[in-house]
């Protein structure tokens, strides 16, 4: 997105492009939210990176009042939006924040004309809070939930 602050619908919650300085709180994110269901799914954990080789290209973090609480990752593509991350700290989940923060990508991908797409690991409740916000489940493995959300009605994707 735009290397600037981005406000969301929420007083106080911003979201603003990913530094390098925030490689070891995006890890400890991914970690303290996807590690049980990883562990759950293939018996261990695999941190996906190292903070000093994290891409955080297309990432954002999510300030509440100034400070870090999560993090997004989207990436554009020719036929759709993809969420590749949706992390908030376990003490921020809950709360709306969630929710906010993907009405922006949802009205990202409205103004672009595509549908978001994102996947979900089988053992992660996220899956919930996605279709409770409008995905619905295009694809599954026994890993994987591919969930799709058509951004743009008229387009009849």
């Amino acid at each position: 997105m735009d290397n600037e602050r981005n406000r969301t619908s929420e007083d106080d919650l911003y979201l603003r492009d990913a530094a390098p300085a925030d490689g070891p709180f995006v890890l400890w994110l991914e970690e303290v939210c996807m590690k049980d269901y990883a562990v759950a799914l293939w018996g261990e954990w695999l941190q996906s990176a190292t903070w000093d080789k994290i891409d955080l290209t297309d990432h954002q973090i999510i300030e509440l009042e100034g400070q870090a609480v999560g993090c997004i990752a989207s990436t554009r593509f020719e036929d759709s939006l993809r969420v590749n991350k949706l992390y908030l700290r376990p003490d921020y989940q809950n709360r709306g924040i969630g929710a906010n923060v993907l009405k922006s990508v949802i009205e990202r991908a409205r103004l672009l004309g595509l549908p978001i797409r994102l996947s979900v690991l089988t053992t992660n409740p996220a899956l919930k809070f996605y279709l409770r916000e409008g995905f619905s489940v295009e694809a599954e493995t026994a890993e994987r939930r591919t969930l799709v959300m058509n951004s743009h009605p008229q387009s009849g994707i």
